[in-house]
């Protein structure tokens, strides 16, 4: 039996060569940005995003106003039956009924919304967290093709309008709804 000699500077070269291989086997997937978990209590599977999308206020009527309102699609799935919603949450005006519309593109979306009970979805906890206690929060249907519109969208923007008359617009541009495409795929 033969043995091949290497010399050290082939070793090390080697070694050199060997280390991008070595690194990028190690290197940890992007971690999906959906999350699927049973409901304990109703059976119900909600698959939701891990983060709720951030929309930024455009401006603020307040200093101290709180600059961010949020939008996270979910899907209920209780023994087969499938239903896809959409979950906003935006700072409230105090003593003031708050509503939100959702514009895709430039384009309002017509959204049907929902009583705010979670047990109207099956589900004995929310699938998002209030960001907020000062926080409102809306549930609405979501259609495939609101879903495709925001998924796809350059820009959506949350304007909330208080009974108050004031009103806040809130903004998102397409690289920040990455997480809605992934769930519109999933």
């Amino acid at each position: 039996m033969k043995l091949c000699r290497i010399s050290a500077r082939s070793f090390v070269r080697c070694l050199y060569l060997a280390i991008p291989v070595v690194m990028a086997a190690c290197a940890t997937t992007p971690s999906q940005p959906l999350v699927e978990r049973l409901d304990p209590d109703t059976a119900t599977t909600v698959t939701a995003l891990k983060k709720p999308v951030e929309l930024i206020a455009e401006s603020l009527h307040n200093v101290g106003n709180d600059p961010f309102a949020y939008i996270a699609p979910f899907e209920t799935d209780r023994m087969g039956s499938r239903a896809q919603y959409l979950w906003m949450s935006a700072p409230g005006v105090e003593n003031a009924t708050i509503e939100p519309q959702l514009v895709c593109d430039g384009r309002p979306l017509a959204l049907p919304a929902l009583d705010a009970d979670i047990e109207h979805f099956g589900l004995s906890h929310a699938p998002y967290e209030k960001p907020a206690p000062w926080n409102v929060q809306w549930y609405f249907q979501l259609p495939e093709d609101t879903l495709k519109c925001l998924a796809d969208a350059q820009r959506v923007t949350l304007e909330t309008h208080a009974s108050t008359g004031q009103s806040t617009q809130y903004a998102v541009d397409s690289k920040g709804l990455a997480a809605v495409k992934a769930f519109s795929s999933h």
